[in-house]
C-alpha cells in the first residue's frame, strides 16, 4: 500500500513474476530520436517516507539559477471553470524547466497565414456548430470498438471503469525484470511522428508503483500533472511524489527526494526530484498546475503552449490528469496545432483530436475543452498580429457567452 507523503474546422470523426527484457525505444527509420531521459521506478513494497535532512525556510526565495523557473516567466491566472459531464541529461540539475516569460514562436509569415485562416474559417463555422458537431461525433468516438484486453485484465488498476485503455500503443511495463505485471493505464501519444507524450491516468493507491516504473524505465525528464490530489471534495490523484523541499520517499527498489520546490507563480509548482537505485541517480522534473479543475478550462489561454514548448524537447514527457484524456488531451492536442503551425501547415483542430483519440482513446472530454483549444490559436494568432480583433469579435463574444453558460 502507498503512504503518501505530502499532502480547420472538420467534423471529428504483486507475486513476482518474470517480465520481458528492457528494451529503448527505436523510432522508426527517418524519424529523429528523442534526447535522453531520466527515469524513475517502483516496486510493490509500503512507500516509506522519511524526514528530511534539511529543509529551508518556506519564506526564503530561490535565486534565479540555471534550470530555474523565475518568478514571473508564467503570468497566468490560474481561474478555472467546473463542469459536470459523464466520465466516459545525466547530468544533475539540467532537467529543470526553464519558461522563458516571451518566448519565441517561430513563426514565419507561411505561419502565419495558416493562424489567420484558421482563425477565419473558425468564426465562420461559429461556436455553435463547433459544438455540435464535437458532441455529435465524441459520441460516436466513444462508440467505436477498440481493442482492450489489457484494461480489461487490469481493472483493479484502472481509475475509471469507462476511461478505456486501448490496447494500441499502450505503454508495456518492462522494468525490473521479473515483475508480475507489464499494464499500467497509460498510451504514447506521437507528435509529427515522434514518440514525444505519454499521456496517462494519474496514479491509484495501487498503481504509484507502477508509475515510477513508468519513468524510470523511459528515462522521462519531466512529469505534468494538471489536477489537483483533490478537487471538489474528491479524490483525483494519489499523493505520489515528496511535495516539500528536502522529504524524501520509497517505494519499491527506489528512493525519491525532493531536492527544490519552485513556485514560479500561482498557477505553476515545480519540484526537482532525484531518483535512486543501486548507485544510479536520475532527475526529473514534476511540473504541477494548480487549479485546472476536471472538465473545465483556464482563464489563461497562452500558458499552456508555453508549456508545452519548454517540455517537448524533454521528450517522452508524461502528461497526466485524472483520468488522462479531458485535460491531458488538450495540452497535447494544443502542441499538435503548434507543431503544425510551425511547419507551415493547416490546422484543423477536428482532425488533430481525431487523431488523438486514436492513440489515446475519449481524448478531448468536453465540448468546453475543445471550444477553449479554439480560443488558444486564436490568442496566437492575436499574439502575433496574423489576425484582426475586429475579424474574430464575435467568434470571442460567443465564447465567452458558452463558456459562462457551461458555469465558467
Amino acid at each position: 500500500m502507498h503512504r503518501s507523503v505530502a499532502t480547420g474546422i472538420h467534423r471529428l470523426g504483486s507475486a513476482p513474476q518474470r517480465l520481458r527484457s528492457t528494451k529503448s525505444f527505436v523510432p522508426r527509420a527517418g524519424r529523429p530520436s528523442p534526447p535522453p531521459q531520466f527515469h524513475v521506478f517502483w516496486m510493490t513494497s509500503k512507500s516509506l517516507v522519511m524526514k528530511p535532512q534539511s529543509r529551508r525556510k518556506s519564506n526564503q526565495k530561490d535565486k534565479p539559477g540555471k534550470g530555474t523557473m523565475k518568478e514571473d516567466e508564467l503570468n497566468d491566472d490560474g481561474t478555472q471553470m467546473e463542469r459536470n459531464l459523464p466520465r466516459g541529461k545525466e547530468r544533475k540539475g539540467d532537467s529543470k524547466v526553464r519558461i522563458s516569460k516571451r518566448p519565441s514562436t517561430g513563426l514565419g509569415g507561411a505561419d502565419k497565414a495558416q493562424l489567420r485562416e484558421f482563425c477565419l474559417e473558425a468564426t465562420k463555422t461559429g461556436v455553435a456548430k463547433l459544438v455540435k458537431d464535437f458532441n455529435e461525433t465524441r459520441a460516436a468516438s466513444l462508440k467505436t470498438p477498440i481493442s482492450r484486453t489489457a484494461f480489461d485484465h487490469n481493472m483493479d488498476k484502472n481509475r475509471y471503469k469507462d476511461v478505456v485503455c486501448g490496447d494500441e500503443g499502450r505503454v508495456v511495463l518492462t522494468w525490473p525484470p521479473g515483475h508480475p505485471n507489464d499494464y499500467i493505464h497509460a498510451n504514447w501519444v506521437p507528435v509529427h511522428g515522434e514518440k514525444r507524450y505519454i499521456c496517462t491516468q494519474g496514479p491509484t493507491e495501487k498503481t504509484v508503483e507502477d508509475f515510477w516504473r513508468l519513468v524510470w524505465q523511459e528515462k522521462c525528464k519531466s512529469i505534468v500533472m494538471l489536477c489537483g490530489v483533490m478537487e471538489m471534495g474528491k479524490k483525483k490523484c494519489e499523493q505520489y511524489w515528496p511535495a516539500k523541499e528536502g522529504e524524501q520517499m520509497t517505494s519499491g527498489l527506489l528512493t525519491i527526494r525532493n531536492v527544490k520546490v519552485h513556485d514560479p507563480e500561482k498557477m505553476l509548482t515545480s519540484s526537482n526530484l532525484e531518483l535512486s537505485w543501486q548507485g544510479q541517480t536520475h532527475r526529473v522534473d514534476h511540473i504541477l498546475w494548480n487549479g485546472w479543475p476536471d472538465r473545465g478550462v483556464p482563464d489563461n489561454h497562452l500558458a499552456c503552449l508555453r508549456l508545452v514548448r519548454k517540455v517537448a524537447p524533454l521528450a517522452p514527457v508524461i502528461v497526466h490528469c485524472s483520468a488522462g484524456i479531458g485535460r491531458t488531451g488538450t495540452i497535447v492536442g494544443l502542441d499538435m496545432c503548434q507543431v503544425s503551425l510551425q511547419n507551415g501547415e493547416p490546422v484543423n483542430m477536428a482532425d488533430i483530436v481525431k487523431e488523438l483519440r486514436v492513440h489515446r482513446h475519449g481524448s478531448v472530454q468536453t465540448d468546453v475543452q475543445y471550444i477553449y483549444m479554439h480560443r488558444v490559436i486564436f490568442s496566437l494568432a492575436e499574439n502575433k498580429k496574423a489576425i484582426q480583433e475586429s475579424d474574430i469579435a464575435q467568434f470571442i463574444t460567443d465564447y465567452q457567452a458558452f463558456i459562462k453558460s457551461k458555469g465558467g
